[in-house]
């Protein structure tokens, strides 16, 4: 049986309060007769929370959780005294180390995300980095995509996928799709498949190392993204400030 981290609560949104170990538990996943499903949440998460009214009930399901965006980590430590760092689905953290034990293991994957093309682009340049990593199929995160991603893996239930389609729709479909027929691993990547699809490095190592990703995001992609960092994150923002307040 997968090994399901135990969570706590930051700014009413679970996180899995224990480190994440490869491959530890990703070992476990894979000997489990059911499917395993893993997260990601950032400062985004407190707006689509307050927005999806089911997102955090999904969240509650899921068996890792992953504290993303340092935002979400500070509150992390300061409010719920939890020693975590940030963990992302990325090459600079997650996404290598578990690309390079799927290899090992000859367990295949399946990309779903993004808009027409892009999870191909993105296997094509994971593959070019992970050679014997064996991407079967890729789906769009639109249209009939996850339709056809969902039955493709009920029906290949062993296979693992990395789906990017933002939350909440990302954990709506893997908690669907773990209803289903299929018992593999699921990890949720929000905008990965987009960015490795662009460039592999997508971060500058001094942006990741200041952790100032949501300002090289917003000058990259302004049209795009400057409602959820100038407006949206107002949600976290006064959660955070008025928890701190309160203790």
């Amino acid at each position: 049986m997968a090994q399901k981290l135990p969570k706590i609560s930051v700014l009413g949104i679970p996180v899995s309060s224990t480190k994440f170990k490869i491959p530890e538990h990703l070992e476990a996943a894979a000997e489990s007769e059911d499917a395993t499903i893993a997260a990601s949440v950032n400062p985004h998460s407190c707006f689509v929370a307050k927005s999806d009214q089911d997102y955090v009930a999904h969240l509650r399901e899921f068996d890792w959780v992953w504290c993303d965006g340092i935002g979400m980590v500070v509150a992390a430590r300061r409010i719920a005294k939890i020693n975590i760092d940030r963990t992302t689905f990325d090459l600079t953290s997650l996404a290598g180390p578990i690309c390079d034990w799927l290899s090992g293991n000859r367990i295949s994957l399946v990309l779903v995300g993004g808009k027409p093309g892009v999870s191909a682009r993105a296997a094509e340049k994971l593959v070019g980095l992970y050679p014997s990593l064996n991407i079967v199929e890729t789906f769009s995160g639109y249209g009939d995509g996850p339709h056809s991603a969902k039955t493709f893996l009920s029906n290949n239930p062993e296979m693992a996928i990395v789906c990017g389609m933002g939350a909440p729709r990302q954990e709506k479909f893997l908690i669907e799709l773990k209803s289903t027929r299929w018992r593999g691993m699921g990890f949720g990547c929000g905008g990965f498949l987009d960015q490795v699809g662009e460039k592999v490095v997508y971060f500058p190592a001094w942006i990741d190392r200041l952790n100032l990703r949501f300002l090289y995001r917003i000058l990259k992609e302004p049209r795009r993204l400057w409602r959820r960092y100038l407006v949206e994150y107002q949600v976290f923002m006064k959660r955070f400030i008025k928890e701190l307040f309160s203790r």
